[in-house]
Parts: structure tokens; C-alpha cells; sequence
């Protein structure tokens, strides 16, 4: 129904988008530039970042420890870390952008803190800024990685001034910081020092003040003033010393004579111990002998009672084989220093005639200047008085030769019916022979001839004949040190080698060797009843003579000769004995007499024969038996060597399963090794068979112990057993102190201190001795105990590569708070001591040990060791 209200419809509105850019998206993009920019800045400021290695971070402090360039701070220490390694530390730090060009691959880093010292205070800013790190630039290509110094380096601490260089055998008392004097002036200092490139000195660098640089020349002379030196002498005492600081700083002086020349930087000098020793002067070497006994604190050198210079050291040369003496010579005296110039060295000598350079026995040998002709020299060898003898026109030299020296030394006088006319210049080995070597003065060498014999003139000498004994008494002198002596016959001619005869009597016996005879001496411990012409019988065959006899301190030497024909007799297994009177043996069934020849009923005599297997020598000279059973019943020396023999004696007897097979003769000691010599005699029938090299030979004693006993045939009286052996033929032996087990397995046990470890101290397993300790040693670097084991055969499965070892003796007391813990093995461990071990329980066993395996001895137990019940079989 149309009401006639207007129904006209809106019309549509078009609705357009709005294309401009809203303000508000200005504000995100404005931060997003605030934030680079703040970014770009930060980068900027940050610089670079590095990384530093330092052997430690002491005095390191993250966000504290600044990095300074000449006092300057160019980058900061943002983060300290270990190394992967951990070896060493590596600090995190950022270089100021205006610092980056400072990073070149040169560069240098140390960390600088407070040091303060006798010499000095450094590094004083580091107390109230803390610790830094001191950076140096360098010169290459760019990096960011760095390892620190340890120190400060020296060039940086260096400023004007000449630095020199001195070469020491040590560094002594000098230091860092120690001073350089000139005439007592500090001129100097010491600023670095290191070792040589061969590691045998020191060089020590020094710094000489700008103003104080012409001082030091080409002949300055460089000297340690550290401490204080005394000598103390026939003089009185000279204490030196340079001033306070020095005393306990160290220092070094020097002085320059005034014709040297300057220098260029770092001339090396050396540095001298001392003021008597740096030898201001010019400078000379002598080549000394081995024994010259010369002071290195300077020795003078000595012309017409006059001091001209002194020694300054001695050092060997560079092959190491001569003694060389570096000296100082005054100036005035340079026309003295000739090649044909000698350096006598002047020794102290003691005698009943008198006393020469005394004083030398305390101060040491000195040297005379004997002038000669020549062009100058520098170099120089000294020479003993000996030797300027030989350089006499005219001498004569030649050598005697003897089996022995007879006490015969480098110096003794060679005499002639008395006086002195050359003397022995050397006494050395010459294959099996002594050698010495003589000269005569030219006005006495017509006293040698041909034919002259040499004999020892020393000592009294007593000769027993039919006639009696007749005495002889040397002078006073003779009595204290031997002399030779010599005849005078044959032809107008000097030999170079003749023999040496131990006496006058011997000598006048050679001439017989002309005579178609051979002589032989022999030794006996009293003189038997024979005389000059005794006669020497073979099988009651007369083949020589008694010719003498002569006195010993310990018995009496008889001389014999051998007709030459008959000389072939004489061989290594001759053995001689008393063939005077009539010999009676007596025994229970019966009485048997036996009677010389007539000739030696009236007169004596001497027998001998070929006896194998009987000692037929007593040194280098045939020893006289009293008789023909003594002789064959003395059997063969052995000598026998132990640490000690306490338990035996002489006539200790030598078993074998309970047979006397040999006896004792003679214990002696022997100083030089520390050790006891025990001279043994085995019976003849039994020494071919003992007398070898496998054979061992130890001390039987008595064992007792709660267990049983072994050995109770020792309790009256130890005897020696032997256990023959199947190697060559030997007489020396070691004696050991225990019994040798049938060894199955031979090994090693180590521990750091033997305890009541000993030889024969026994193995034991489940408390059943199964071996035992065969030797007891220090290790080759004396840092352990060494000890030689040995496990019986039966048992030697028991020992594994696993098998651990330890000390069963002796009794553990351990007391604490809550009381007192004993631990203790068997009651025969505790007397006898012991070494226990155990295998572990696994399966499969481990292998059993090779021979020679090394173990640890534990000194106790652990606990579950001795739980363990290995099943071990034997195969």
C-alpha cells in the first residue's frame, strides 16, 4: 500500500583505497638504523680481537687487566681460559681500533708485575693499577695470535751506552742488575744472561754508560768482585773485597791499559774469578806436566828471586790432553819472552840432606824464567828439573829390566861404589816386566860398560854361608828409599837394556850364566840345612848347586844353579823340597826310613821333580818344601774371595759330601776392594777335578729354627763346602754364603729399601720354603735394592707373569686412636725373616714367568693376597 511517503532508495557511495604512506611506519625503520648504527659503533670501538698464550694466568683478571703500549692503554683482557691441553693459558683480548696496526707478526707480549730485589724495584706502577700486559709491535705481517713472554725482554730495557759480552765458567754471585765498577766507580750494570751455544759457560751481558764507554778497550781485563776472598799463606792473610753491595749483590770490575783500542758493541771478554787471576799484563801460555801441583790463585812466575808475573788459570786444551796455564807477564820484562826461553817448575823436596821449597807443600808449585835466545814468543811448555838434566850434552840414557819394581821410584839415584852419578827418570810396564828408564851424568857414563850389573842397593842384607852370617847396613837414606847400584866391567860400551837384580849377591851370581849355568831362585819360610855347594839332585842325580842365600822380612831366598844341559828339567810343574838328612815315616803299620846320598848327609842338599797339581810357586819365586810327602800332599792353591770372614780361620777345612778335600792356608784382607783374599789348598788327588771354573764354594753354618735344623755339623766348627763345577781350569773363586738350590727359575725382585733382606733369606709359599735370596744389590742407579731370587725346579710353576711378592718378616705394629694393630707371619719368619708370594684366582692362569722376569716387593700384603687359593698345576 502506497502510504505516499517517498520511497526513493540511497544511492551507492564508491569507496576508494588510500595509496600514501602511513607516518607511523617511520618509527620501526628509525630504530632499525638507531640499532645498526649502535652495532657499527660497537664493532668499531671493540678494535680486534686477539688471542695470547701464557705458561700461567697469575696476576689475570678478565675485564681488569689492561694491555699497555709505553704507558699507554691500547686493548683490555676480555676472557681467560685453559688450553685444550691443559698446558698452558690463552687470553681472550680486544686491541683499540687505534692500536690494530700495532699486531704484526713481531710483536711482543709479557705481563708486567711489582719485582723488588737486593739490586733494585721494578714494575712500581703494577701496585696501583694492578698487573698488565706490556705490548711491543713488531715488524712483518698482520696476526692475531700471540704466545707472551716469560719476562721482560732485554733490549727493551736498554738505553745509550756500549754493551759488551763476557764468557764465565758460572754466573757465581752476579745478577740482574749487578753493577760494573771502574776504580770503584759504578761505570754499568748487568742486564741479561744466558748459557753458551755449547752449554759448557755463561755469557753475561753488560751495559757501560755513555759517559764511560772510552774506557773500555781491546785489552781490558774483566774480574769478579762478588763477596769477600781471603789467602791465607806464610805471608800473613790478604782479605779482599770491593764494597758492601757487591758483598751481597755481586758485581764486576775491570781496568784497561792505556794502549788499547776501542771496540765495537757486544766484544766479548772474559770474565776472570778474581783480581790475582786476571793476569793484567802479556798474556802467555804454558803447557804444563800432569802432577805440576801449580796454585791457580796465582802462582808467580819467578826470575832471579824476582816476581815478573803470575798464573792466572789453568784450563785444559781442546783435545783435552794437555794442562795449559794462562799467565801474565810485566811489560818490562817482554824481551825475556823468547822461543828459546824456558819455564822451569820448581818442587818442594824432603831428605835427610835437606829441605827445598818448603813453603810449596802449602801454596803449590811455582815457576822460574830461565832466559834464552829466540825470536818472541807467547807460548811456552814448562819443564821439570829431571827434564833439564836430560837436556845436558853428553848424558847417557838407557833402561833396566825386572820382573818386579822392588819399591823402586821416578827419582831414585843410581850410585857407583857410593856416590851418586844419574838417577831413574821413569818406572812404568813393559809387557810382564817392570821397566826403568835411567840416565848418567856426562862426566860419570865411562863407569857403565858392557858388562855392568844392576842391582837394588837399599834395605839391610844378610848372606848365610858356611862361614856364618854376614850382615850389611846401608847408610841412613837407603834405609828410607832404594837406590840402584851398578858394576863396572867389560868393554868400553853403553847397552840400552840390562837387567835389574833384586841384590848385590844376585848380581854377582849372573856372571855364572856365562858359565854355561841357569839360576833359580827359591823361597823358604826358615833355612833349611844346606850351604854354598849343596848340591841339587834330580832322582839322586846331581845337576847343579846351592850358590847362596840371602835374608827376607819374610824368610829366605835360596839361589840355585842349573847346569845348562840339565836346564830343560826345570817346567812349570818342577817342585822342590828339603833332600837333607834321613826322612822317618811312622804310621801304625809301621816305621819306613829313607836316607840321602852321602854327599847331601854331609852337606845338604836340594831335590826336585815333576809333581802336577801341587803349588809350586810363591810368587814369581819356587817355593822349598821341607819334604817329599809335604810336597806331594800340599795339593794346589786356590784363592777364594768373600765380604768377610768372620766365622772362619786358618786350617778351615774344604768338604765335599762330607770328605776333607783341602784346608785354609792364609786369610788376608784386601784394601783396595774392600773385600777378604782366603788362600785355600786342595789335596793333589782331588784338584783336577774342583780346581774349575763352574765350581762353588760357600760357607757352611748352622740353621736352626722352629721348623728343624740343617747344618749341626757346623756348631763346633764352620767349614767351607764346594759343589765341583765343568768349565775350565781356574784357581780363583767367590765364596758364597749360602747353599745353591737346584734352580728351576732364576728372577728379580726390586724395592726401595732391603729391610731384613739377606742372602739365604728363603721364598716361601703358603708358609713352604720353596727357593731362596741368592744375592743382595744396590741397583745400577743406586735407586732401588736389587734382589737376585731362586725358586727350586719342582716349584717353579708357581711363579706367574701375575704373581705378586712381598715382605713376610719381621712383626707390623700399628698403633691409633683406637688402639693397637699387630700383624706378625710364623714364628720361623720372624727369626729367620722371609719373602712370600701369591697368584691371583682367574682363569685361565696367567703364563708362567721367564727366567730373569722383574718383580716388586712390597713391604706388606694387601689384604685378599693372602685369601687367594690359585689352583696351579705343575704341567
Amino acid at each position: 500500500m502506497n502510504n505516499g511517503q517517498n520511497n526513493q532508495q540511497p544511492e551507492p557511495v564508491d569507496i576508494r583505497r588510500d595509496r600514501g604512506l602511513s607516518p607511523l611506519w617511520l618509527l620501526p625503520l628509525l630504530a632499525l638504523v638507531l640499532a645498526g648504527w649502535l652495532i657499527f659503533q660497537a664493532v668499531n670501538e671493540a678494535g680486534e680481537r686477539i688471542q695470547i698464550h701464557f705458561n700461567d694466568a697469575a696476576g689475570l683478571i678478565a675485564g681488569r687487566t689492561t694491555i699497555r703500549y709505553q704507558g699507554l692503554e691500547v686493548g683490555i683482557v676480555r676472557d681467560v681460559n685453559l688450553s685444550e691441553d691443559l698446558q698452558s693459558i690463552y687470553v681472550e683480548a680486544d686491541i683499540y681500533p687505534e692500536a690494530v696496526q700495532t699486531l704484526k707478526d713481531g710483536s711482543r707480549f709479557w705481563l708486567v708485575k711489582p719485582k723488588a730485589s737486593i739490586t733494585g724495584i721494578s714494575g712500581l706502577d703494577a701496585l696501583v693499577s694492578g698487573n698488565y700486559i706490556a705490548l711491543q709491535p713488531g715488524e712483518g705481517e698482520f696476526r692475531t695470535k700471540f704466545t707472551a713472554l716469560d719476562t721482560q725482554p732485554s733490549d727493551t730495557t736498554l738505553g745509550d751506552g756500549l754493551t759488551v759480552q763476557l764468557r764465565a765458567p758460572d754466573l757465581g754471585s752476579i745478577s740482574i742488575g749487578s753493577q760494573v765498577f771502574y776504580k770503584k766507580i759504578p761505570v754499568g750494570e748487568v742486564y741479561n744472561y744466558t748459557l753458551s751455544n755449547d752449554k759448557k759457560s755463561v755469557l753475561i751481558d753488560v751495559l757501560i754508560q755513555p759517559q764511560y764507554t772510552d774506557l773500555v778497550t781491546n785489552k781490558s781485563r774483566f774480574w769478579n768482585v762478588s763477596g769477600m776472598s781471603a789467602n791465607i799463606g806464610f805471608n800473613g792473610v790478604d782479605v779482599q773485597f770491593e764494597s758492601l753491595s757487591a758483598m751481597i749483590s755481586g758485581a764486576i770490575a775491570f781496568d784497561s791499559p792505556d794502549e788499547g783500542l776501542p771496540i765495537e758493541p757486544n766484544h766479548l771478554f772474559r770474565l776472570y774469578p778474581d783480581l790475582n787471576t786476571a793476569g793484567r799484563g802479556i798474556a802467555i801460555t804454558i803447557e804444563l806436566p800432569d802432577d805440576n801441583n801449580i796454585s791457580t790463585s796465582g802462582a808467580p812466575i819467578i826470575y832471579r828471586g824476582l816476581q815478573i808475573g803470575q798464573i792466572s788459570d789453568l784450563r785444559l786444551d781442546k783435545e783435552r790432553n794437555k794442562v795449559i796455564a794462562h799467565a801474565a807477564i810485566e811489560p818490562s820484562m817482554s824481551d825475556l819472552l823468547t822461543a828459546g826461553s824456558s819455564m822451569l817448575l820448581e818442587e818442594a823436596a824432603v831428605s835427610l840432606n835437606g829441605l827445598k821449597n818448603i813453603s810449596n807443600l802449602i801454596r803449590g808449585n811455582f815457576l822460574t824464567l830461565i832466559p834464552g835466545e829466540g825470536e818472541q814468543s807467547r807460548k811456552f811448555k814448562a819443564i821439570t828439573q829431571e827434564s833439564l838434566q836430560e837436556k845436558q850434552p853428553g848424558i847417557a840414557t838407557f833402561s833396566l829390566f825386572a820382573e818386579n819394581s822392588f819399591g823402586i821410584k821416578r827419582g831414585a839415584k843410581l850410585k857407583h861404589r857410593g856416590l851418586d852419578v844419574g838417577r831413574v827418570k821413569k818406572v812404568l810396564f813393559d809387557g810382564e816386566r817392570v821397566r826403568f828408564d835411567v840416565i848418567v851424568q856426562p862426566e860419570y857414563t865411562a863407569l857403565v860398560r858392557s858388562n855392568s850389573r844392576f842391582y837394588i842397593d837399599g834395605g839391610i842384607e844378610a848372606n848365610i854361608s858356611a862361614q856364618g852370617v854376614d850382615v850389611s847396613l846401608p847408610p841412613a837414606d837407603q834405609l828410607i828409599s832404594n837406590g840402584i847400584s851398578f858394576t863396572s866391567s867389560g868393554k868400553q860400551q853403553i847397552q840400552t837394556t840390562y837387567p835389574l837384580y833384586k841384590n848385590k849377591r844376585l848380581a854377582q851370581l849372573a856372571a855364572d850364566n856365562l858359565k854355561g849355568f841357569a839360576n833359580f831362585t827359591l823361597f823358604a819360610d826358615e833355612l833349611p840345612p844346606v850351604s854354598e855347594g849343596s848340591p841339587l839332585l834330580y832322582r839322586n842325580l846331581p845337576v847343579g848347586e846351592v850358590a847362596g842365600y840371602a835374608l827376607t822380612r819374610d824368610g829366605v831366598t835360596i839361589s840355585i844353579k842349573v847346569e845348562n844341559k840339565y836346564r830343560h828339567l826345570i817346567s812349570k810343574n818342577t817342585v822342590f823340597w828339603n833332600r837333607s838328612g834321613v826322612e822317618v815315616e811312622a804310621s801304625l803299620t809301621g816305621v819306613k826310613v829313607k836316607a840321602a846320598p852321602i854327599s847331601t848327609l854331609m852337606k845338604g842338599g836340594i831335590a826336585f821333580d815333576d809333581l802336577p797339581g801341587v803349588a809350586n810357586k810363591a810368587g814369581a819365586r819356587y817355593k822349598l818344601y821341607p819334604n817329599l810327602s809335604e810336597a806331594q800332599n800340599f795339593g794346589l792353591l786356590i784363592t777364594l774371595t768373600a765380604s768377610d770372614a768372620r766365622a772362619l780361620s786358618e786350617n778351615t777345612d774344604i768338604r765335599y759330601q762330607g770328605i776333607n778335600i783341602g784346608s785354609v792356608v792364609a786369610i788376608e784382607p784386601d784394601f783396595n776392594t774392600g773385600n777378604v783374599n782366603i788362600k785355600a789348598r786342595l789335596f793333589p788327588k782331588y784338584a783336577d777335578v774342583v780346581a774349575k771354573s763352574g765350581s762353588y764354594f760357600w760357607a757352611v753354618k748352622p740353621k736352626l729354627s722352629l721348623t728343624g735344623s740343617k747344618n749341626l755339623d757346623s756348631l763346633l766348627s764352620t767349614y767351607i763346602a764346594v759343589a765341583p763345577g765343568d768349565g775350565h781350569y781356574s784357581q780363583t773363586f767367590k765364596l758364597g754364603s749360602a747353599e745353591l738350590v737346584k734352580s728351576g727359575l732364576t728372577f728379580i725382585l726390586e724395592s726401595e729399601d732391603r729391610n731384613s733382606i739377606s742372602e739365604g733369606t728363603p721364598l716361601l709359599y703358603r708358609d713352604i720354603q720353596v727357593g731362596q735370596v741368592v744375592k743382595v744389590s744396590l741397583g745400577e742407579l743406586a735407586d732401588r735394592v736389587v734382589i737376585e731370587a731362586q725358586i727350586e725346579q719342582e716349584y717353579s710353576h708357581l711363579v706367574r707373569t701375575d704373581t705378586v711378592f712381598w715382605n713376610a718378616s719381621g712383626l707390623d705394629v700399628t698403633i691409633g686412636l683406637t688402639g693397637a694393630n699387630i700383624q706378625t707371619g710364623t714364628v720361623d719368619s720372624m727369626l729367620r725373616g722371609g719373602i712370600a708370594f701369591a697368584t691371583p684366582e682367574k682363569q685361565p692362569l696367567s703364563p708362567r714367568a721367564k727366567a730373569n722376569r722383574h718383580f716388586l716387593l712390597y713391604k706388606d700384603a694387601k689384604p685378599e693376597w693372602k685369601t687367594w687359593r690359585t689352583a696351579i698345576p705343575s704341567n
